[in-house]
């Protein structure tokens, strides 16, 4: 009767553990979180006739910054000063582009973060572009690196050529963004042909 006790007091040890295990690479995996960049709540910090650059809320000690120029966007997250402006912020798609669908001047951003519990680092972020040029309209998924330091667009997937689009995002994003070099460029992957970008 001991010995068969001590067995099932044993597999129960095991089966904890291996609980344990999993619970702690499930609170390891990369997740997902959201916000808003909405311009009527984002603050302006600098003015130009070309167009406004804003800082928006985003995850805390990553502000996001939006500017639109040459009827372009460009978005960075992060803290940014003259001393310390990540190359997300002169980064932008060829073809004219916006990061809001027709009439709205609200976009979701998604980051994907690691860590557990409240404590979560964004490694990447996630962001639809809508382009146009004299060839037609299309959607873009761009993919940013985000680190403490930087932050830089490091892949770039046509969301309407690749019908898995969201999906193929965030394994680049918890992939090879997530180690991604600022000083290389972008990276196009999966199917293309349907977006200008």
């Amino acid at each position: 009767m001991v010995k068969v006790a001590f067995k099932i007091a044993a597999g129960g040890l095991v089966a904890l553990a291996f609980a344990a295990a999993v619970d702690t690479a499930a609170a390891r995996e990369p997740k997902s979180l959201y916000t808003t960049i909405d311009l009527s709540a984002c603050k302006v910090v600098q003015r130009h006739p070309d167009g406004n650059t804003f800082s928006c809320n985003g995850l805390p000690g990553y502000p996001v910054i939006y500017g639109e120029g040459d009827l372009r966007a460009f978005v960075s997250v992060g803290p940014h000063s003259a001393k310390q402006k990540r190359r997300a912020q002169d980064q932008t798609l060829g073809p004219f582009n916006t990061i809001f669908q027709g009439t709205s001047r609200r976009a979701t951003l998604e980051w994907r973060v690691h860590g557990e519990g409240d404590k979560k680092i964004p490694h990447a972020t996630i962001l639809r572009y809508f382009t146009r040029n004299d060839t037609g309209r299309g959607e873009v998924l761009v993919i940013m690196h985000v680190s403490a330091r930087e932050t830089c667009q490091a892949g770039i997937i046509d969301a309407l050529a690749e019908p898995e689009a969201m999906a193929m995002a965030r394994q680049v994003a918890d992939g090879t963004a997530r180690t991604f070099s600022c000083t290389d460029e972008p990276v196009v992957h999966g199917k293309r042909g349907k977006s200008p970008f």
